[in-house]
This record gives structure tokens, sequence and C-alpha cells, in this order.
């Protein structure tokens, strides 16, 4: 119960990071210049703003199942973006879209064709370990629909040659689905109230543990 306890801990501080960082960039947004991820030759930073050109593949992208929007569940629909004299493709959220009624039918999904050009926030998205990362359509049925995007999880399960990071699409492109980018994770006051908990029940095993040897003490004692 203990190490639950360091462990929510631990995570606590990770998102609160990861919050920190989100707030910074996003404070900053208009005064910082936007990296051209054409020319960049690193990596870019988690919630740094890219500015990016190419050609989305027409024939493959991926819809992140159980998304909601104000109670409502859909998919965020994430396209791959082809970069010139880049190997790898870039993933790209385009925002949310509602779902169909029945499970058995997918939304109606139009990539923009052609080159374009836009700014996005960039995004390393961490795996939820109680999602079950199970593939609903045999390689090569386009769309995908997938639990979460994991960029290295994605390249390894569909065989892709794919940048390590997520572009979150700006809400002032002119294409793509509804976009309001936050991040998607328990807050790190949750993280503490749940360390708070295992610490609690660590302390009240303790003391019945400690109650329990004190009377068989006691009783052999009276024997």
């Amino acid at each position: 119960m203990v190490k639950l306890g360091f462990w929510q801990l631990e995570r606590a501080a990770e998102k609160a990071a990861l919050f920190n960082d989100y707030q910074a960039y996003a404070e900053h947004s208009e005064s910082r210049p936007a990296a051209n991820l054409n020319l960049l030759e690193r990596q870019p930073e988690r919630f740094e703003a890219v500015t990016v050109s190419g050609e989305f593949d027409p024939q493959r992208y991926f819809l992140i199942d159980n998304q909601l929007h104000q109670r409502t569940p859909g998919y965020h629909v994430v396209g791959l973006l082809n970069i010139a004299n880049q190997e790898q493709q870039v993933a790209v959220n385009l925002g949310w879209i509602e779902a169909p009624t029945l499970r058995s039918e997918l939304p109606d999904i139009r990539l923009p064709s052609g080159t374009v050009s836009f700014t996005a926030l960039t995004q390393y998205p961490q795996e939820n370990v109680f999602i079950n990362d199970v593939q609903e359509q045999p390689l090569g049925i386009w769309p995908q629909r997938i639990p979460e995007f994991v960029p290295s999880a994605v390249a390894d399960n569909f065989q892709l040659d794919i940048a390590p990071f997520l572009l979150l699409l700006s809400k002032n492109a002119s294409f793509g689905y509804l976009r309001d980018w936050k991040p998607n994770v328990m807050p790190p006051e949750k993280h503490q109230a749940y360390a708070l908990q295992w610490f609690s029940l660590a302390v009240a095993a303790l003391v019945i543990f400690t109650i329990a040897v004190i009377r068989i003490n006691k009783q052999k004692q009276e024997e």
C-alpha cells in the first residue's frame, strides 16, 4: 500500500510537470515564434508550437475511440502527414467528430488534399496502462479504430515509420474537426488524493496488525 502511495505521488509530479509545460507554452504562444518542422533538426519539445507543410496520406488514418465532447461520444481523427525529404510520417490529430449511432458505422472523414501548411502543438502521448490495446481490424484495412494513439505502439502494431510525437492541429486551421486542446489526463490533485488514501489504508492496516499482535501476546501471557 505504501508503495502504491509513493507511485501515486510520482504520477502527481509527472502530471504537474505536464500541466506546467502546457501552461507555459500556452501563455507564450503568441510571443514565441513557431519552429519550422520541415527544417527542424531536433525533436520538438512537449507542447512546442510548430509550423509544417506536407500532404496527408489519402488512404490511411486512425479513429481514436471513446472520445467525449459535452457527453457526446465520438472519435479523434488522426491523419498521417508526408513531409518532403523526410522518411518518417508525422501523425496529426485533426480534432473530434461525433460517432454514428451504430457501432458498425464509421463517420464520414475527408482529409485535406494536396499540400497544406498549418500550425500545431507538439504532444508526446503517454500510454494508459488501464486501456486494453486491442486491434479491431486486420492490417491493411483503413481507417483503423484504436483505443489510444501512442506513436511508438502504433508504429509497431501497424508497421509504420512515424515520428515519436503527435501534432495537435491549431484551432486557426481552415480544415479539420472540432478542436479544444488541453491535457487529457488525470490532474495531479487526484493522484495526490489517491496517494493519501493508500497511505491511510497502510496506517490503518498497521494499527490493526499492532492491536492483533498485542492481543495475541496478552492471551499467551494469561495462559
